[in-house]
């Protein structure tokens, strides 16, 4: 067992990571009253100021010290559990609690889905001004280990890993309980392959193909193109039977080597293939389960026009192609957009548009092409610069997938000025942390 916890008993040491206290700090007692949206539960110091401090659990008692006092919350370190909450459980993962990875391994999985719907509840009601009752029930993931299809690894000099939390120091790792079995047993391979490249490797993941067998590699390389590594990385394909292909990429220049696809099953009877490193969901059954939220929600039917903004290699795309009378989906990333184009070649009823959402949902606007539902899967960042653009063309009904509770509620509560939100059904994608994706119905007023 790593380091900094023991848990036999409820006594804890300071991480190695974690900065010195405030000067003059003295441990002081917390009760820790929810999780928050982020790696932290949060409790009230003796003085009534917010505190914030990882590897806690809802209704603990804790001590803590202060390491960062603002003017009206702090960050405090664990420093003793005096009082274990019956949610805390032993982490299986040998790697905690140094491993940055899984911040709420050390609570049980049915306390994480009740923390994780709560805070998309507090987000709608907080920063959207929503009536947080629109909020279902989550949806757990199939898996809760072994779940994912691929795993994003830091690089410190050859050693790969993940980052301990709130630092950058890196904790080594051959092997990984979140991993499909196949991305779990290639993390070895991984380590093998930044060793050998000339060039530093900033990050490496390690992708399943979904069915083909082997699994990709695809690094993000610092500085240009080496081609000394041209013949490293042949060598390694030929050596290395698990790996079928290898992506090497630079800030303006990608190359690959080997068979570099991966199939993506948004349902038990699609399949596409896409190339690695392009956007994918990390869970494939959760995946299943939001994609057949997002059509229910949708009430998609075969008279309806969709636009689908954010398509990415079309996750979404070909599903609702499979409902709708047509679908017109946009996305900005060229290879992304690709790969939609070819998988959905023979459909009809189905265009890609290769642009920016905000340019796009604008020349719609312009041109007053309208649709029946518009369907948004953005980034983390939410989707901000369509919002106004959305509320002038008024559609019937939007289908907004999000992986950020807070830019979700953010958005939804300017679409209220001309939508109500029927209905958010939160989805666990990713077990052991904070992350929770989400499927909010809104409607036309």
């Amino acid at each position: 067992m790593p380091a900094g916890i023991c848990y036999g008993s409820t006594r804890m040491a300071r991480r190695e990571s974690s900065p010195s206290p405030a000067s003059g700090a003295d441990p002081q007692r917390v009760a820790i009253r929810q999780m928050t949206y982020g790696p932290h539960g949060v409790g009230r110091l003796p003085d009534g100021k917010a505190v914030f401090v990882r590897g806690v659990v809802p209704g603990e008692q804790v001590e803590v010290a202060v390491i960062e006092d603002r003017k009206t919350f702090a960050y405090a370190d664990l420093l003793d559990v005096i009082e274990p909450a019956a949610d805390r459980r032993q982490p299986p993962c040998d790697y905690l609690p140094a491993c940055g990875g899984c911040p709420w391994q050390h609570i049980r999985y049915d306390a994480q889905l009740r923390a994780k719907e709560q805070s998309v509840r507090d987000a709608l009601a907080r920063i959207g001004k929503l009536d947080a009752a629109v909020v279902r029930a989550i949806l757990p993931s199939p898996l809760e280990f072994g779940y994912r299809n691929r795993l994003n690894l830091r690089v410190d000099g050859h050693e790969v890993g993940f980052y301990r939390g709130a630092t950058h120091t890196l904790v080594p790792i051959d092997h990984c309980l979140l991993a499909e079995d196949e991305v779990d047993q290639a993390i070895v391979a991984a380590r093998e392959l930044v060793s050998r490249l000339h060039r530093r490797v900033r990050r490496i993941e390690v992708v399943a193909r979904g069915g083909p067998p082997g699994v990709v590699l695809h690094a993000e390389i610092e500085g240009d193109a080496d081609r000394g590594d041209d013949t490293v990385v042949d060598d390694f394909i030929r050596s290395t039977p698990r790996v079928a292909g290898v992506i090497l990429q630079g800030r303006r220049w990608r190359r690959a080597w080997g068979d570099v696809t991966a199939n993506i099953t948004p349902a038990a009877d699609v399949s596409m293939e896409s190339p690695a490193g392009v956007f994918s969901q990390v869970n494939p059954l959760a995946n299943r389960i939001l994609v057949e939220t997002a059509l229910a929600l949708g009430e998609i039917s075969e008279s309806d026009h969709v636009l689908e903004l954010y398509a990415g290699a079309g996750n979404l795309t070909l599903p609702l192609a499979r409902r709708a009378a047509r679908v017109v989906a946009v996305e900005q990333n060229e290879i992304a957009a690709n790969a939609a184009i070819a998988s959905m070649r023979a459909l009809q009823n189905v265009e890609i548009r290769v642009s920016s959402a905000a340019r796009a949902v604008e020349q719609i606007r312009q041109r007053r092409e309208r649709f029946d539902v518009f369907v948004l899967d953005p980034p983390r960042s939410g989707a901000p610069e369509v919002i106004k653009d959305l509320l002038e063309i008024a559609p019937r009904r939007i289908v907004y997938v999000s992986c950020n509770p807070t830019t979700l509620a953010r958005d939804l509560g300017r679409l209220s000025a001309r939508y109500r939100v029927e209905a958010v059904q939160p989805i666990d994608m990713f077990p052991h942390t904070y992350h929770v994706e989400s499927v909010a119905r809104t409607v036309l007023t």
